[in-house]
């Protein structure tokens, strides 16, 4: 009977699916790492080398799990202020966001494994590694949910455990996943940053796209970037057999219209690491190439970009410093940024024919591409944004400790805020929320806000002990100037945290009013003219009592001046 059980136990070690083979194995069968296994595969690289690499856990995610990061470091240094910033880089690469996207989580373990296995870990970059961000997705795995990608056999699931897609939360951070995601980016402030994902869209020969953090809003390091880094990667990436093309965000229907770079605001990933000067890439590889060649182009691109990080640290860094002063400096904020249609690059781009037939569903007109036809040829590449709009820089804002799930965000992001130590009256400039659009329908969780219009004066406000002034300051200034001015695409207004101030919380009673009224109109020679002006000049006006009496109601002394005054006040020197 016993050694009955002992075959039983070996026959079953042998027959693990996953921790018996090696990374290869399994992307080359199709298959891609759960959870437990890629934690596991970690803790079996710290275990055979405890001195160059260690698994952290690193807060909560909102399934209830612990989220984990993978530090590789030639010294042994795995905290971030223990190693030297001024000649070390930090990569920090982010897997499975979207966990039906999962090329970054094998590739991760591929290229940790290859570094410690072959004694290449470099003395001057450290690895950051995010096996899995969205776990609650990540556990909720299927064969189908992602109906135009080519394998994985088994997946996970787009949204997390509260249906969120992450890739739209790190502004508004509805999810514990963002709050830790934001702890671990702020604690390790990485050079450059990485999302692996996989596309959507259009189909053609390359098997890797690209992201670029957009460079026209990224300040001095977009200069560098364009310039120096992005070039050498596409470079490379070529010579290593993955001609590369920037992301498909297609003018028209298909490719041959041309391309558009893409404008990832700060509730992206690297639109909100772009906040912190630190330059991102998403990579997107091909939904319809086979898994295997996703994994692969994945690991090399991030070979690749590791590679150009240990031979250029040092100007990293200083073109970074250079970037984090001239931002210090300036008093004057670009926002909203708008594609510039009249000017366009060119890209040299391999695709299919893009052709139409009758489909057999519709009846109607059908898109496909014909692979007896692919092409190589240039196509228009939009890639010039400018700013809408730009704003003078504050002194500092005034945010009421009354807004507290601003203020934890603040908090959490690190940015530089001191409290209000006594009450007192003071003068600041208050916005007044004129004009904005809302979106008619739920967008993750919100109904957003966009298109805003204010009317800036400088009024008497009383603040409390415990206010915050909050500095636009440091590394954090970005940051604190896109989520607190309200006209920002992905301001705390936008994004509905200070709705309260948009409902009207006193009003009268028209036959109570109707003689103060009066009296206004005998007393204010130029309200009366105003008000005359107006019954003249709009008829629906003209024939509404009630719409008549409200105008002079508001511009009594009875009408609440916290009515759309926006609860962030600025301060200017």
């Amino acid at each position: 009977m016993l050694k009955s059980w002992i075959a039983l136990v070996f026959i079953g070690l042998f027959s693990l699916p996953v921790f018996s083979q090696t990374i290869e194995d399994i992307y080359q069968q199709n298959r891609t790492y759960t959870h437990e296994e890629v934690i596991r595969k970690y803790m079996r690289l710290e275990k055979e080398f405890p001195q160059q690499c260690k698994l952290v856990t690193a807060g909560e995610v909102d399934c209830g799990r612990r989220l984990h990061t993978f530090i590789i470091n030639k010294k042994g240094l795995f905290s971030a202020d223990s190693i030297d910033r001024s000649a070390e880089t930090v990569l920090l690469i982010n897997n499975a966001i979207h966990p039906g996207e999962p090329c970054g989580v094998d590739a991760c373990v591929k290229l940790s494994r290859s570094w410690l296995r072959s004694n290449k870990v470099p003395d001057n970059l450290t690895l950051v590694i995010i096996p899995m961000y969205n776990i609650g997705g990540g556990t909720n795995r299927s064969c189908c949910s992602r109906a135009n990608q080519n394998g994985p056999d088994e997946y996970g699931f787009r949204g997390n455990a509260r249906n969120l897609d992450l890739n739209r939360d790190f502004i508004k951070m509805d999810s514990k996943n963002a709050f830790s995601f934001v702890e671990i980016f702020r604690q390790w402030d990485p050079n450059i940053f990485v999302d692996t994902h996989t596309s959507n869209g259009a189909d053609y020969q390359h098997v890797m796209t690209l992201i670029t953090t957009q460079t026209d809003k990224l300040g001095h390091l977009g200069k560098y970037t364009k310039e120096t880094l992005t070039p050498t990667l596409f470079k490379k990436m070529s010579a290593n057999g993955y001609d590369m093309a920037p992301y498909m965000h297609t003018v028209g229907r298909t490719p041959d219209d041309g391309i558009m770079d893409y404008l990832e605001t700060p509730r992206y990933s690297t639109g909100y690491t772009a906040q912190f000067d630190c330059i991102g890439f998403v990579t997107e590889a091909h939904m319809l190439k086979p898994y295997k060649d996703r994994v692969e182009s994945t690991y090399a691109f991030l070979e690749i970009l590791s590679q150009f990080m240990i031979n250029n640290g040092k100007e990293l860094i200083a073109q970074r410093d250079k970037a984090r002063y001239l931002q210090e400096a300036t008093q004057v904020h670009s926002i909203n940024y708008q594609l510039d249609t009249t000017v366009h690059d060119s890209i040299w781009f391999k695709g299919y024919a893009a052709k139409y037939k009758t489909s057999e569903v519709t009846g109607l007109p059908r898109l496909y591409y014909d692979h007896d036809e692919p092409y190589e040829k240039y196509i228009p590449y939009f890639n010039t944004y400018t700013p809408n709009e730009t704003i003078k820089v504050p002194e500092y804002y005034v945010v009421p400790q009354a807004w507290k799930e601003v203020v934890s965000r603040l908090k959490h992001n690190k940015v530089v805020m001191t409290q209000v130590k006594r009450d007192h009256y003071t003068y600041v400039d208050a916005d007044y929320i004129t004009n904005y659009e809302t979106s008619p329908s739920p967008y993750e969780g919100h109904y957003l806000h966009k298109d805003v219009v204010i009317e800036t004066k400088n009024v008497k406000v009383k603040l409390y002990a415990g206010d915050w002034m909050v500095y636009p300051k440091g590394d954090a200034k970005r940051f604190v100037i896109e989520t607190l001015d309200s006209r920002c695409v992905d301001s705390y207004f936008n994004w509905n945290f200070f709705d309260e101030i948009l409902m009207q919380k006193e009003w009268f009673s028209p036959y109570v009013f109707e003689d103060k009224a009066a009296e206004m109109l005998q007393t204010n020679s130029d309200l009366k003219k105003r008000f005359e002006d107006k019954k003249k000049n709009d008829p629906d006006f003209a024939k509404n009592a009630w719409t008549q009496l409200y105008f002079l109601y508001t511009q009594s002394d009875n009408y609440e001046p916290s009515h759309n005054r926006y609860p962030v006040y600025k301060v200017f020197k």
